[in-house]
């Protein structure tokens, strides 16, 4: 992990737009067990790309400029959630595919993500210390993760967008995008409209990041909740 300024991990999920797409793409059923993933990716090696690049849907798209902005002064480390090959990197190679967690069963969803081995490979990033874990997860993609609490030992600050989310941990910031979601004055207090429920979790993170870069702050100087705070008594 970089030493250059305070570390930050964002967690993001997959989406159904994507740059790529196959009439013979694997879905959840033909991606169920790891010899079947290699499969796939062997299959569709020359069409595979980033994973941060791969998926082109409003959410995906604010989550890659507030990585930019946040890594002119942070140390930024980003996972995709993904329903059909787990945890993945930012920089790993992905086929076309079409799979979901959405709409799922809490026990189907918590199936398929043991399948993935998703709840070990969060344990073992949970070891590392962040500044901010930014959980842009849905409810599903939040129930695939597995236990989220293996993050309040290490890190300062979890954000998450579940406030129905049981925990006892105080370093858990729970956010409800009912709060600033279509708003008509939202332009008057974030720098990027919100927009909608798909794009929420991403234009968030990026006002962020553009506020600590405007006030040249970094977020151990001024860490989210502090943000979140001020936002919120404006709305």
């Amino acid at each position: 992990m970089s030493e250059n300024g305070p570390s930050i991990l964002v967690i993001s999920s997959c989406g159904k737009l994507k740059a790529l797409s196959h009439p013979d793409q694997p879905t959840c059923v033909s991606l169920s067990n790891k010899q079947q993933r290699e499969k796939a990716k062997s299959k569709f090696q020359k069409m595979s790309m980033e994973a941060r690049n791969l998926y082109t849907g409003e959410q995906a798209r604010f989550i890659r400029k507030s990585l930019e902005v946040l890594r002119l002064f942070s140390s930024v480390e980003h996972r995709i959630l993904s329903a059909g090959f787990g945890l993945v990197d930012e920089k790993d190679l992905l086929p076309p595919y079409d799979c979901s967690f959405t709409n799922k069963t809490k026990k189907d969803i918590q199936n398929m993500a043991r399948n993935l081995s998703i709840p070990d490979e969060v344990k073992a990033i949970a070891k590392e210390k962040y500044e901010l874990v930014y959980l842009a997860l849905g409810k599903d993609y939040l129930t695939a993760v597995g236990d989220v609490n293996v993050f309040s030992a290490s890190s300062r600050l979890i954000v998450h967008f579940n406030t129905q989310l049981e925990t006892d941990a105080k370093n858990f910031l729970p956010i409800n995008q009912k709060l600033f979601v279509g708003r008509e004055h939202n332009h008057q207090i974030f720098k990027v409209p919100i927009g909608g429920y798909i794009r929420a979790k991403g234009s968030l993170l990026l006002n962020y990041a553009l506020d600590l870069k405007e006030e040249n702050r970094t977020p151990r100087s001024l860490s989210f909740k502090e943000w979140w705070d001020h936002k919120k008594s404006l709305l």
